[in-house]
């Protein structure tokens, strides 16, 4: 019977992607070990991260094919990202329970799937993963997760928060273009990253003590991290309302606004209005 720890170090410390991407053994041993971690996973040069800058097309620029498959490799990362970083917490915060180690292998599960279909999608549309750089903006936060509180505040409420926002809008946008393909796998995503974002809210609904949900997030995070992060650059509140956040916490989100905040805005096509995207 293979180990809680063993696999998790595998998904880390195996520079193949192959090895990242097996499955949850069957019967596998919750064991409670203690790992000194490294705050980087190893991997292999054609997947390794790189400094240079690779920007995501614009929306308006995704009825090109290349344009859509730059857009999914991008997704891809962050994907492989989640992976690991949250095989890091298991490993790094060994002594949650039962449950949420389960909850969070089942995130890992599904993280995996999102891999896989975005890579089989983007090379039908002829990249392959690892032919744009790849950078490790999810990577660079580990030092601000030091509880597997904070680490769920970052990872799975705002980051994967940010992604409810994104893969609702890129679905409708693969769909304006007529890649129904993609606009599906979009789809599946944004169904998974419901159940994602609410595992980290049950979490941290379980530790918050008699304190607004809103006030407890911003306990856990620390600048140069903040909500801006939580949110794409269309904020959809009702998503968060399908997730199960108080109203408080979807209508401060909504209006906070930092230095991130003055990124040029995306022309939205007429289409994609009806989504109730907010742009404030």
């Amino acid at each position: 019977m293979e180990s809680l720890s063993d696999y998790l170090r595998q998904i880390l410390y195996s520079p193949k992607l192959e090895d990242k991407l097996v499955s949850i053994p069957e019967n596998i041993f919750l064991d409670n070990k203690f790992f000194e971690v490294k705050d980087f996973p190893e991997r292999e040069e054609k997947i390794s991260f790189s400094d240079k800058k690779s920007k995501i097309p614009r929306l308006e620029h995704l009825n090109s094919e290349i344009n859509r498959a730059i857009s999914i490799h991008h997704f891809a990362n962050h994907e492989l990202m989640a992976i690991e970083l949250f095989a890091w917490a298991l490993l790094k915060f060994p002594n949650m329970d039962d449950k949420t180690k389960l909850d969070t292998l089942k995130t890992i599960s599904e993280e995996q799937k999102h891999f896989l279909m975005y890579k089989k999608r983007m090379n039908e549309l002829g990249l392959d993963f690892g032919d744009r750089p790849l950078n490790q903006i999810f990577w660079k936060y580990t030092k601000y997760m030091t509880s597997f509180e904070k680490f769920t505040s970052i990872l799975s409420i705002s980051f994967e928060g940010a992604n409810l926002d994104f893969s609702l809008v890129y679905e409708k946008a693969f769909e304006n273009y007529g890649d129904k393909k993609s606009a599906n796998i979009m789809n599946q995503v944004f169904k998974d990253e419901i159940k994602h974002v609410k595992r980290g809210l049950n979490f941290l609904e379980s530790k918050k003590k008699n304190i607004s949900f809103w006030e407890y997030y911003n306990s856990l995070i620390e600048h140069p991290f903040t909500p801006r992060r939580a949110k794409g650059f269309f904020y959809i509140p009702e998503t968060r309302r399908k997730v199960g956040f108080e109203e408080d916490f979807i209508f401060q989100l909504g209006e906070y606004k930092d230095e991130f905040s003055n990124r040029k805005k995306e022309i939205i096509p007429e289409e994609l209005l009806d989504c109730g995207i907010y742009t404030g």
